[in-house]
Parts: C-alpha cells; sequence; structure tokens
C-alpha cells in the first residue's frame, strides 16, 4: 500500500458463544482512503465496522489506530466518529445542538466559543447552515442524513466510520447523497470506512472494496479491479452481475484455458484467474458480464453461442435479454444499449433464437467448488 496505514487488524477474530463472526482478519487502511466494507447480511462486515469503533471488543488479534493499539479501549479515546444507519438524532434538540452535543460531553468538552465556531463550520460543509434552529422531525431524510455527517465531523476524527448511511433514503435521494459524499471526502482528505450491502454504492464512493464472506475478507482491491478480475465466482457474482455458466474444463493451450459448454460449444483462449487448479475434463465454470455478450456477427477469435430468448426487460437506456443456453438450467443474461437497437429497429422477442459472441479476455474461469 502507498499510503501510510492509520487503521490496522492484525490477525483479528470475534465470536459469539459458538458462532464465529470474524476469523483472524486482516486489513490496512491508508490515510485520506475512502474503503468500503461490502457483502449480505452476516458477512462480518458490522462487525468490523464495530470492532475498529470500539462498540465490540476483539476475541483475538490487534487493532490499530494511527499506530497506537486501540484494542481494547473504549469509543470515546479513539479518534473516530460513526454515522450510525438510523442517524440516531436526538429529537429535543435543534441541529445546532445536535451536531455540538459531542463537544459538550466531557471527554471532549470544548469551550463555548470554539463549539460555536466548529457547528457551524461543520454545518456550512454539509451545506445546512440555514437549517440550524430547526428540530429533526421537520427535515427531510437526506437532510437529516447530513445532520448526522456533521455531528461526526465536528470533532474532526482521523477516521469516519459509515454504517449504511444512506440505507433510508429512496432511490433518487441516495444517488444525489452517493455525489454529496464523494465530494465531502475529496474536500475533507481524512479516511472513511463504510459499510454498505449495496455493490452499486461501493463501486461510484470506493478507492478500495473488501469484499466479505463468511466472517472473512474474500478479496480487497479497487473497484475496477474487483469487477475486471474477481478472484472467485462469490466476488463475480456479489461486484455487479455476472453469468456463472458450469462447464468443462478442456486443458490449455499456450498457458490459456480451453473450456467445453453442455452444448458442445468449445471456448478457447481463456485467462485462468490465479489459485484455479483445473484439472483436464474436471468441472468449472466461467463468468462473463452481461454487457461483454455481443450480439451480431461474431469477430475472428470470439466464440460464437446460441440461445433461446426467454425474456425481455427493460431498463431505460438497456435492454437486459434473459436467454436459456442448451443444455444449461440457470438463466444467463445479456445487455444490449437502448441505441444499438434503434440503429435496426429489432430487439429480440421471446421464443427466437439469439446469436451472440464473446471475447476470450472478457470470459473467467474457475473451479466448479468455488461457485458453492
Amino acid at each position: 500500500m502507498a499510503l501510510q496505514p492509520i487503521v490496522t487488524l492484525d490477525n483479528v477474530m470475534k465470536a459469539y458463544g459458538t458462532f464465529t463472526a470474524l476469523h483472524n482478519i486482516n486489513l490496512e487502511i491508508g490515510t485520506g482512503e475512502f474503503v468500503t466494507l461490502l457483502g449480505p447480511s452476516g458477512c462480518g462486515k458490522t462487525t468490523t465496522l464495530r470492532l475498529i469503533g470500539g462498540f465490540e471488543t476483539a476475541d483475538k488479534g490487534r487493532i490499530t489506530l494511527a499506530g497506537s493499539d486501540v484494542t481494547q479501549e473504549p469509543p470515546y479515546r479513539r479518534d473516530i466518529n460513526t454515522v450510525f444507519q438510523d442517524y440516531a438524532l436526538f429529537p429535543h434538540m435543534t441541529v445546532a445542538e445536535n451536531v455540538g452535543y459531542g463537544l459538550t460531553v466531557r471527554a471532549n468538552r470544548k469551550p463555548k466559543d470554539e463549539r460555536v465556531r466548529r457547528v457551524g463550520e461543520a454545518l456550512a460543509l454539509v451545506g445546512l447552515s440555514d437549517k440550524a434552529d430547526r428540530m429533526p422531525q421537520q427535515l427531510s431524510g437526506g437532510q437529516r442524513q447530513r445532520v448526522a455527517m456533521a455531528r461526526a465531523l465536528v470533532r474532526q476524527p482521523k477516521v469516519l466510520l459509515l454504517d449504511e448511511p444512506l440505507s433510508a433514503l429512496d432511490v433518487k435521494l441516495r444517488e444525489a447523497m452517493q455525489v454529496e459524499l464523494k465530494h465531502l471526502h475529496q474536500k475533507l482528505g481524512i479516511t472513511f470506512l463504510m459499510v454498505t450491502h449495496d455493490q452499486e454504492e461501493a463501486l461510484v464512493l470506493s478507492d478500495r472494496i473488501a469484499v466479505m464472506q463468511g466472517g472473512r475478507i474474500a478479496q480487497i482491491g479497487s473497484p475496477s479491479e474487483l469487477y475486471d478480475r474477481p478472484a472467485s465466482p462469490y466476488v463475480a457474482d456479489f461486484i455487479g452481475a455476472a453469468n456463472l455458466i458450469a462447464c468443462t474444463f478442456a486443458g490449455r493451450e499456450g498457458g490459456l484455458a480451453k473450456v467445453k459448454l453442455p452444448d458442445g460449444t468449445l471456448m478457447s483462449g481463456i485467462e485462468v484467474q490465479p489459485g484455479q487448479e483445473l484439472k483436464d475434463g474436471g468441472k468449472a465454470l466461467i463468468a462473463i458480464r452481461p454487457e461483454r455478450m455481443q450480439a451480431g456477427p461474431t469477430p475472428a477469435g470470439n466464440s460464437a453461442l446460441s440461445a433461446t430468448v426467454v425474456n425481455q426487460l427493460f431498463h431505460g437506456g438497456r435492454f437486459q435479454i434473459e436467454l436459456r443456453l442448451d443444455g444449461i438450467e440457470a438463466p444467463i443474461f445479456v445487455d444490449i444499449a437502448r441505441n444499438t437497437v434503434a440503429a435496426d429497429g429489432n430487439v429480440p422477442q421471446p421464443g427466437n433464437r439469439m446469436e451472440f459472441h464473446v471475447a476470450p479476455l472478457d470470459v473467467l474461469v474457475y473451479r466448479a467448488e468455488d461457485g458453492a
């Protein structure tokens, strides 16, 4: 990592009775980074966030903040603040009082003049200077989210923890707040660590994403690394949409793989992902992004495929075509840009056969066991 680490988790483990929530997690977060912990419910992402924030105590391992061991320190002794999913605003306090509350408690009490100044700066930062005297119930959902953000930032923490901060907002507002959150991070330059199950949110906001599975980090990397080169079918399926197709490994040629689909189609020139031990004739899985499957004549070197159209789904700027490959029960999907369709006026209809192709570099191959 090029950046100086500000948060480090070293072999951190957490269990609740007989259930192990985290299995020896190792993670470094650089100063000024925006890192997201992404995964389904029960994968360990919120437990990791709570351990860093001091709301839970690790059973094993060490957590450091700016080089200091904080494993056993309570939240108020860590230079970290948290924006919670439900915002947790005090209904009997004004916006300004909510934002400044953390500066009035004994552990971090500031003189009145400084409190007023810092509250004003925090509200200006989130665009709510004119709402200082409002009560929380007089605000919209997006405004309450910004108050929670200002309250967390007023203490000027080294690290800001975000516990699914946008999940309570409707789609349109959530997208607008994603842009604001990105701008806020760039403006402040402090470290953001966010938890979410929303893959699109993670892709839009993050410098790096840690995809979690069963209390472990399945893969960590930049959004483009995880999207273009997922380390397993699990990551491929969780980061963006992916067609996972069962096949047979048919050997290698020049270091690149060949696979045979159930309908007999042979695909070659495929890059094998690191750590995949594939045996000739053994079961395998290939992963292909829907937008990488192209309709029309097949260029040299690409694999030609044919399938039956099951459904046509309209997504505004694109059509998503549901297909059934011969010999494969699970559906696959192809994305067709609407402006491409408009050029010839023809959209594949249910019941028709559709010819499409895919380039070898757009196909990833894995052991079938990794898809379980």
